[in-house]
């Protein structure tokens, strides 16, 4: 339990972290492409207002006048590196080439730019990106003009960045992982400790109450045979049965919190293991008049411990038997599909409340306390047949409809 709690509280952390971190990626990814686009845009915006003439690329006008300085700013897009990446289509009124503009010492050609544009008028919007290029259209008086600016440049800057950050990042959360590994084993620690005292608790209460339990028994007993039948002594003695069926269910609670120091596994046939206890239960269903199945493939063989394993097939179908109804149907099956061996136990009867099924594995909850009572239960049965279950690896679930039927499936492997 305490390392289920463990890796638990590592999963569920580092799934935090990790959901924490790829949001911070894609914004900061998605916030540096959109940036980057938009400054394209407001740079092929201010290329548009500039006049062009055919194949001497983009002719700037007065430096001052167009950005109200002596000198031209970094980044501004006026000549350079910004107006060398930039070209644009002048279409007439009838959606045909008309001009082409683009700078003659650029690596693109002339043909590539007709190919450029004639996929932009296939499906035309104002603004858009098409490959590695950002364009925009303007309509003129004599016809529409497409301006295109390469946007590699800082497309190759924003995935770096992203790279960068992931690679980063995934050191960052390799760095976490081992730091919550370390300090899990502190955090658990408290709750391992009482734990373990818990089970001290419970085994040493249990041992001190078997001695006296022992003498009031065996001395009721022996009244009981000196006097006779008397009421007063069968309470004493039905409620010391009980009270000996409950320090019993402690102990072996917490024999099984000890599981994994004490427990031999071995190889043994499982179907015959079951099927030895299911037979047992014939002679009640006979005297109680109830429908009784068993359904168990042959040479199913399991590595764990026979007993507990019996152990559980009782406590499963006493369970069955107790709580179903008059005239009721109770069924057991083993099947094996691949590696796993699936062990179903079901009942006809009052189901077990939706909000209740994920909670009736747990030590001393009852759904139902008045049956219980009558029953005779303390809750501990269904407790001992899941830690027998989680020894082995393996899993216990319920299955109810709430209302006619009740079934215990196990999955071993």
């Amino acid at each position: 339990m305490i390392k289920r709690m463990r890796y638990q509280f590592i999963l569920v952390t580092m799934a935090c972290i990790s959901f924490i971190f790829i949001l911070i990626l894609c914004v900061i990814n998605i916030s540096m492409t959109l940036s980057s686009r938009n400054q394209g845009y407001s740079l092929l915006c201010r290329i548009a207002d500039m006049p062009l003439e055919k194949d001497k690329g983009f002719v700037v006008k007065n430096r001052k006048e167009m950005t109200g300085e002596n000198e031209n700013p970094p980044g501004n897009p006026i000549g350079g590196f910004d107006a060398f990446r930039s070209f644009s289509v002048l279409y007439d009124s009838e959606d045909n080439i008309t001009d082409v503009f683009y700078n003659e010492n650029s690596d693109i050609t002339e043909d590539t730019i007709r190919v450029l544009a004639a996929k932009v008028m296939e499906n035309p919007h104002e603004r858009g990106v098409l490959s590695k290029y950002l364009y925009i259209m303007r309509d003129r008086e004599d016809g529409l003009q497409i301006y295109f600016m390469d946007y590699s440049v800082e497309k190759d800057i924003s995935l770096r960045l992203f790279w960068t950050c992931l690679y980063i990042g995934l050191i960052g959360i390799l760095f976490i992982f081992f730091l919550v590994v370390i300090l899990s084993r502190w955090i658990v620690k408290p709750v391992q400790t009482t734990f373990e005292k818990q089970k001290q608790f419970i085994a040493d209460a249990s041992h001190e109450l078997k001695t006296p339990l022992t003498i009031i028994t065996t001395n009721a007993e022996v009244l009981a045979a000196g006097i006779g039948d008397n009421k007063w002594l069968k309470h004493i003695l039905s409620q010391t049965q009980r009270m000996n069926t409950l320090i019993k269910n402690l102990l072996e609670l917490a024999k099984l919190d000890s599981y994994d120091q004490t427990m031999v596994f071995s190889q043994f046939d499982m179907s015959t293991a079951v099927k030895n206890v299911a037979l047992s239960f014939e002679s009640m269903a006979y005297e109680y008049g109830k429908k009784y199945e068993i359904e168990i493939d042959e040479n199913i063989f399991f590595n764990g411990s026979e007993n507990s394993i019996k152990q559980l097939t009782t406590i499963l179908l006493d369970n069955a038997f107790k709580y179903s109804d008059d005239n009721g149907r109770i069924s057991i099956s083993l099947s094996q599909h691949g590696e796993k061996k699936i062990l179903e136990i079901g009942n006809t009867g009052k189901g077990i409340p939706k909000e209740d099924q994920k909670q009736v594995f747990e030590r001393f909850y009852r759904s139902d306390t008045s049956r219980s009572r009558e029953s005779g239960g303390y809750g501990l049965g269904l407790a001992i047949a899941s830690s027998i279950a989680q020894a082995h690896k393996g899993h216990i679930s319920v299955k109810s409809d709430e209302h006619t039927f009740t079934k215990f499936i196990v999955t071993l492997q």
